[in-house]
């Protein structure tokens, strides 16, 4: 069985240079499912195909015991930037329209 720590180890040691990473076991517990979100300057420059290619290199072996790996990776300036336009969407659905001003006054 993999766990969420395994996979983690394996990432740091293979890939390095790891801002973030956010490992969630969606199988129920038997370590066959993992959602993965790394934030890493090694993903700059690549082709998506080819940054899936490291993750599952840095996986190895392991990967022959999962049945589903699902990836978001991002460079650390993607993750700051969707970081920044997450915030200002969260400020924009906060601010109070005309007419909510209107009706409060």
């Amino acid at each position: 069985m993999v766990t969420a720590n395994d996979i983690e180890k394996l990432i740091e040691t293979n890939i390095g240079d790891i801002h973030k990473i956010l490992i969630e076991d969606v199988s129920g517990g038997c370590g066959s499912m993992f959602n993965v979100m790394i934030v890493s300057d090694k993903f700059k420059g690549l082709l998506r195909l080819k940054q899936h290619k490291l993750v599952h290199q840095a996986l190895g072996d392991k990967m022959k015991e999962l049945h589903a790996l699902t990836l978001k990776l991002y460079t650390e300036d993607q993750y700051q930037k969707i970081l920044s336009e997450s915030a200002e969407a969260a400020d924009q659905s906060q601010a109070p329209t005309s007419e909510s001003a209107n009706t409060e006054a």
